[in-house]
């Protein structure tokens, strides 16, 4: 009875231990994290990131369709389309010429004597146009313009943010549910091995002690698997808050953890490749608008006129005539000096953060590729090196057992090594993805782009 039931346990081993990480199969999965071949919704009339577009999360996912969600419903996302809109708006009200003034005058009227009634009463009737002597409208016209495609400039940014928060909260959630697994399959296997410690302690062939320490062992494990379900749980709220939802319907995600687990191009030639990330890009749009901004105070102060054409009515004897004329600010105390400066050192201020921006971007970038190498070395040396020195430890360890050199509990602490080895795995494919998302918002395109490709922005 006892060697039947050692049997099934080795069985189970067995399994649990050739099992390794699970990897699903996932045909949705992108091979580029932050899913380029999206395109924001903001073009023509339609309102922006319409939900009844977005696919329905149920049941297992993949990343792609984690990511078109993310990008149809993420409520930031829909905000910064709407100030795109926005700024589109105040830029056509920019270029619009100002309105002409109509005004209506009646004079030398309920007065006294001669011009008691209406009789001696003269109308007038005004027509006044401001005219604008300098190109200040054109100026005006062209900030709107800028400060307009800085709007969408902000929702590209908005964008691969999005995408990048989908594709880690994505990640974080495939590795908890392999954590997961795992833990529950060494829960099995402790569970087998208290029924077995039992019955030896029942037959007099181990001590009491020994199944004491078989249940310290699985209430470790236990306690382990329960925390790793609360991490689960999580996660999946995290992952459906990228596309609007607090409440996750869909049961579990699948994806590969070890897929396109390759080495990075050399650090410089990704540090080049900065340029396509949208922080960074925006900043030549930025200048552009200071500049204009700059170029409009310095003519602002410069007055123009308004031109008055009017006609009037003399009721008195039913004559009528011209009235023209024209009235222009005296530019004698303020000349738009405060503004011009001001301007002036807004073009410095954006020069300055263009350089904190740029240099931020290298330095995280730099940061983090050298994360990824750590995480991918540790991840190719557990699984190749690691992990099978801890199989064949676990294999030595049982061939003890059975002639009697060790006790099962040994048995267990080999295999716990297995499943502890295998977490840490897990642990580094995580942080290898997770760094390679970063990687890839950093620079705006995928890493495994060619250099100067523009087809995945």
């Amino acid at each position: 009875m006892e060697a039947k039931r050692y049997r099934r346990l080795l069985l189970l081993l067995g399994v649990a231990l050739c099992a390794g990480p699970p990897c699903f199969g996932d045909a949705d999965l992108p091979r580029t994290p932050l899913g380029a071949h999206f395109d924001g919704p903001i073009v023509g009339d339609a309102q922006p990131h319409d939900a009844a577009r977005s696919p329905d999360l149920h049941g297992e996912i993949g990343l792609r369709r984690v990511l078109a969600a993310a990008l149809l419903r993420n409520p930031n996302l829909g905000a910064s389309a709407w100030e795109a809109r926005v700024r589109e708006a105040r830029a056509l009200q920019a270029g619009l010429l100002p309105n002409p003034s109509f005004d209506f005058e009646i004079e030398n009227i309920l007065g006294s004597g001669l011009r008691e009634g209406v009789d001696q009463s003269e109308t007038t009737v005004h027509l006044s146009q401001l005219v604008l002597l300098t190109d200040r409208r054109l100026l005006g016209r062209k900030v709107a313009g800028l400060r307009s495609e800085l709007g969408r400039w902000d929702y590209e940014v908005a964008r691969v943010d999005v995408l990048t928060q989908s594709t880690k909260a994505f990640v974080a959630l495939l590795a908890a549910q392999l954590r997961l697994r795992l833990l529950e399959d060494f829960e099995q296997v402790v569970t087998a091995a208290i029924d077995l410690v039992a019955a030896q302690v029942r037959a007099g062939a181990a001590p009491p002690v020994l199944k004491t320490r078989a249940e310290v062992l699985k209430l470790s494990v236990v306690l382990d698997a329960a925390q790793a379900r609360r991490v689960v749980a999580a996660s999946r709220v995290a992952l459906s808050a990228t596309w609007g939802s607090s409440t996750p319907e869909f049961s579990s995600v699948r994806g590969d953890l070890r897929q396109d687990l390759t080495d990075p191009p050399p650090l410089q030639q990704l540090i080049d490749r900065t340029e396509s990330n949208p922080d960074l890009a925006r900043w030549a749009t930025e200048l552009s608008e200071r500049e204009a901004v700059l170029s409009l105070a310095n003519v602002s102060w410069i007055p123009n006129p308004t031109v008055r054409v009017a006609g009037r009515h003399f009721n008195d004897n039913d004559d009528a005539a011209l009235v023209a004329g024209f009235s222009i600010p005296l530019p004698v105390f303020d000349r738009n000096q405060g503004a011009v400066l001001a301007a002036t050192r807004e073009v410095q201020k954006a020069k300055a953060d263009k350089a904190s921006a740029e240099l931020s971007v290298r330095s995280m970038l730099a940061r983090r590729y050298h994360e990824l190498l750590a995480a991918l070395e540790q991840a190719r040396r557990l699984r190749a090196e690691a992990i099978p020195a801890a199989l064949l430890a676990f294999e030595g360890t049982s061939e003890g057992y059975r002639r009697g050199t060790f006790d099962y509990l040994d048995v267990i602490a080999a295999q716990r090594m297995v499943f502890d080895l295998r977490s840490r795995e897990i642990d580094a494919l995580a942080s290898y993805h997770l760094a390679r998302a970063d990687i890839e918002r950093l620079m705006g395109a995928p890493l495994d782009a060619e250099e100067g490709s523009d087809e995945d922005r």
